[in-house]
């Protein structure tokens, strides 16, 4: 007799990425494999951003988006990832006055897999395809997905 498949079930859990700096940070929300929401914020936002991972509201963190859509109201966040570089005790700050626990994660050279998101999820065109990655410039600041860059690395993905 032969054992039942095995069903592989989604979790749907959704990680929090910040990869903090000094005048602003990357904010990315993500599920197991996508990006779902990213956003580049001023550092003196990291108040609103906590208070948004606390209440799971992002409404007043969309103006700053980025990637993906807003998310819908009361979403949960199941892990917080905050990458250890520069700045990152204003968020630890703001995240352990109100009990929201969090992981430091290493950030090191996350800005080069941020690029490399970003032409993934922006391909070149026309002769732009042609120029290695490592001399093409996205047009706008990554970094967002270097927290999202700081969420996988953290998974080990």
């Amino acid at each position: 007799m032969q054992e039942p498949e095995k069903t592989q079930e989604k979790t749907n859990k959704k990680f929090c990425g910040i990869d903090p700096g000094r005048e602003k940070f990357g904010l990315a929300i993500c599920d197991e494999s996508t990006l779902l929401f990213s956003a580049i914020v001023p550092v003196d936002a990291a108040n609103v951003v906590a208070d948004a991972i606390a209440s799971g509201d992002f409404s007043d963190v969309a103006r700053w988006r980025a990637e993906g859509d807003a998310p819908q109201p009361s979403l949960r966040i199941d892990a917080i990832f905050l990458g250890d570089g520069t700045g990152h005790e204003t968020f630890a700050r703001a995240l352990a006055e109100r009990n929201i626990p969090f992981t430091l994660a290493d950030e090191t050279m996350t800005t080069l897999d941020a690029r490399a998101l970003y032409w993934r999820l922006h391909p070149p065109k026309f002769l732009w395809r042609l120029l290695p990655l490592s001399l093409r410039v996205p047009p706008r600041p990554i970094d967002d997905l270097a927290a999202w860059a700081i969420v996988r690395r953290a998974r080990n993905r």
